[in-house]
Parts: C-alpha cells; sequence; structure tokens
C-alpha cells in the first residue's frame, strides 16, 4: 500500500509497504517504470537473489542497472563478490564487478582490490593485473591498470620492461597507449630523446596516427627560471 509520493525533477518518489511491512522506497521515471527501489528483505530479483537494504535500479527500458547480491555470483561468466555493486549495461550484460579472489578473467590476471569494467559486447575494457601479462608483444606491469578496446586488442598499460614500439623506445614504467589496428597512440616520454627525427624532451606527450608516424607533440611544462 502506498504510503504517499511526491515528484522532483521529472520523477516521481514514492514511500511503500515492503513485503514484511517494512517501508521501501521507489523511484520512478517519468514514463512510470521503476527506475529504483529499496529491498526490505532479502529478494529474487530478475532471478538473482538481491541484499536487503540495497538498492536496485533499472535503466528506462526496464533492464536490470545494479543491485547488490547476496552470495557470490557468476554473471556472464565471471564471479562478482557479494559485498560489491554489481551494474549492468543497458543490454543486460557486465559493465562492472569486483572479484572475490584475484582471478583469470578472459585470459588476463585480474587483481580483486578494485573493480573491473566489461564492453557492451562482453569483451574485458580496463582490469588491474594480478601479475606482469604480455599482450600482442607489450609487456605490462603488474599492479597497474590495464585497457582494451571492444576487440580485444590492447589500449593501454605500464610498460613491465623497455621495449621497441614502431621505431620507438618505450621505457619500463612508462604509460603508453594502442590504436585498434596496435600501432603506437600516445606515449608519455620519460628522457630526451630523438623520435622519428624530431626532438623531444622529458615528460612531452606524443601522439602517433595509425600509420605510427608522429603527429603531434604536447610539450611538457618547462621549469621557471630562477632569478638571479
Amino acid at each position: 500500500m502506498s504510503r504517499g509520493t511526491r515528484r522532483q525533477s521529472g520523477a516521481c518518489y514514492g514511500s511503500f509497504e515492503g513485503l514484511r511491512g517494512e517501508t521501501e522506497t521507489l523511484l520512478f521515471y517519468s514514463n512510470g517504470r521503476v527506475r529504483a527501489r529499496t529491498l526490505t528483505c532479502d529478494e529474487e530479483i530478475c532471478g538473482i537473489e538481491c541484499r536487503a537494504g540495497s538498492w536496485v535500479w533499472w535503466y528506462e527500458n526496464g533492464t536490470l542497472s545494479s543491485f547488490e547480491p547476496v552470495h557470490d555470483i557468476f554473471f556472464d561468466g565471471v564471479h562478482c563478490r557479494t559485498d560489491a555493486r554489481v551494474y549492468l549495461h543497458e543490454n543486460g550484460k557486465l559493465m562492472r564487478c569486483n572479484l572475490p579472489k584475484d582471478s583469470s578473467v578472459k585470459g588476463v590476471p585480474v587483481r580483486a582490490d578494485t573493480f573491473l569494467r566489461f564492453h557492451e559486447n562482453g569483451m574485458l575494457s580496463a582490469c588491474r593485473l594480478a601479475e606482469n601479462f604480455v599482450s600482442q608483444g607489450i609487456p605490462c606491469k603488474a599492479g597497474c591498470w590495464i585497457g582494451f578496446h571492444e576487440d580485444g586488442s590492447l589500449k593501454r598499460c605500464i610498460a613491465a620492461r623497455d621495449i621497441v614500439k614502431d621505431g620507438v623506445t618505450v621505457r619500463a614504467g612508462s604509460w603508453v597507449s594502442f590504436h585498434r589496428n596496435r600501432a603506437l597512440d600516445t606515449y608519455k616520454i620519460t628522457e630526451d630523446a630523438v623520435v622519428q627525427g624530431i626532438r623531444c624532451f622529458s615528460g612531452d606527450i606524443l601522439l602517433f596516427n595509425e600509420n605510427g608516424c608522429l603527429a603531434e607533440r604536447i610539450r611538457a611544462r618547462l621549469p621557471k627560471k630562477k632569478e638571479s
């Protein structure tokens, strides 16, 4: 039974009696669909047992947006932890969750101390590495974030050791990103160097086109000269 509703900024809010008589709150989209709801007890939503006291959110089209599971669950083949919110894309695919322990996800060693993200097509988008990992011949450093394009190709990481890519020396510990065709995209150099015939300085950010050619150099801030 409703205990009252009010409307604010195009959304309707209401207080209702839950399954056990406790008061629960609902939020509505302007089209009348439920946007969010508090749970007064553990409850199965869309086949998933969701935790009492948590909010469950839906997209405007009615698909589930986020929830907190009562137990660890497997969603899209990924082991999601119970004490962290699970987020879904509008198409129902897993967007974000936390792992109960360090695990291999789609062949990538993932740390469990933070979240990991997925693209709408189910491919891994970003995570922190549990150990050094080689992707497309690029050694990526453990404990650091790594990112992937929608097709699974490497997008960015911190280099675990010195490498040469497209004629450019990428130093260990430096951040580097790549185009979908695996060509070098962006690199922040850590030492003065000549790159493709252009004099560059430590801290400069180098932008490359999809052919691997240096297209732009963003100069590092030079230290202010001391007044004599």
